[in-house]
């Protein structure tokens, strides 16, 4: 029985990455291959291609998506410790999770501030 608990996470793994090598290898054997002169071209559904592929975002895009990734770190750090909110013993928890909401509301109105979020 001691043997059967010690093969079972390394069977585990085995098919793990024997499924993943599936899911590499499977599509590379069984999907068709192109040899036409629009190989190398941008797909376009089928509509004369437009402009060229490598278009530069302006700097305000890359600020957004800063501010939505921090936000979004909020949430995943939050939802978990309001779910578990009943369970706590001590006030440390709470004061933890207000020092966050603190520090992420002043890094937002100082980029309210400083006009970051204004389009222009």
């Amino acid at each position: 029985m001691e043997a059967l608990h010690d093969i079972i996470p390394f069977s585990m793994g085995i098919g793990t990455l024997a499924f993943g090598a599936m899911l590499v290898l499977l599509p590379y054997l069984l999907a068709p291959r192109s040899r036409g002169r629009f190989r190398g071209e941008t797909y376009e559904s089928g509509e004369p291609i437009i402009g060229e592929a490598w278009v530069q975002l302006r700097a305000h895009y890359y600020i957004y998506a800063l501010v939505f990734m921090a936000f979004d770190v909020e949430t995943a750090f939050i939802v978990p410790c309001v779910a578990v909110l009943r369970s706590w013993d001590s006030w440390m928890p709470v004061i933890e999770v207000s020092l966050f909401l603190v520090i992420l509301s002043l890094s937002l109105v100082y980029a309210l501030k400083k006009k970051v979020l204004e389009w222009q």
